[in-house]
């Protein structure tokens, strides 16, 4: 794994990054410290409270549209995350998962998909298993160290900043569905919002 940060572009990357990415058919991602900052934050009746990305909602969705299903696997199983998931038609949600491998090993048997063909983007150290059993692994640069060093990639923006996005762009910039969802947003009227 070379733990690099990524260029502008696909062509920039090394093959076999590029290669890797160009397989992937299913996106599975872990939620706290990726889709959310690291933190959680509680109010007064001790309900935990997220902030999710809109710009992370809006890869998510164009992802599903170009026809690769994205997926939450989280250890925590709470009800915000949950709600974020349907609101973006993610259809695959696995929260609570107290073993994330025995939990991408089913999904991977219940969709009929090979390893190589799942990215799956991690920040801590419960994902390293999953991480090290997919085509194509992504982390945050504020990821654990050890992920850091187990991930194909590294991108720039943080868990919760622009991170999922970042990762989807240069999945969908490397299967050649960029320039299409860019073109909706070019016409007046048939860009889909987030």
């Amino acid at each position: 794994m070379n733990g690099s940060r990524p260029a502008d572009s696909p062509a920039h990357l090394d093959p076999s990054t590029h290669e890797r990415m160009a397989r992937v058919r299913f996106v599975l991602t872990d939620v706290d410290g990726v889709l959310t900052t690291s933190h959680l934050l509680y109010d007064d009746r001790g309900v935990r409270q997220r902030a999710f990305s809109t710009r992370d909602g809006a890869a998510i969705q164009w992802l599903i549209r170009a026809g690769i299903p994205v997926g939450f696997l989280s250890a925590l199983d709470d009800p915000s995350t949950r709600q974020r998931g349907l609101d973006l038609g993610v259809e695959e949600l696995h929260l609570g998962a107290k073993d994330k491998l025995v939990t991408l090993q089913a999904i991977l048997d219940r969709l009929v998909l090979r390893p190589e063909e799942l990215a799956y983007f991690g920040d801590d150290l419960v994902d390293l298993p999953v991480l090290a059993s997919v085509g194509f692994s992504a982390c945050p640069s504020d990821a654990a160290a050890e992920v850091r060093a187990a991930c194909t990639w590294v991108f720039e923006p943080k868990g919760g900043e622009g991170f999922f996005r970042a990762a989807a762009e240069s999945i969908l910039k490397a299967q050649n569905h960029w320039d299409a969802i860019v073109a909706r947003y070019r016409l007046p009227g048939h860009a889909p919002a987030e």
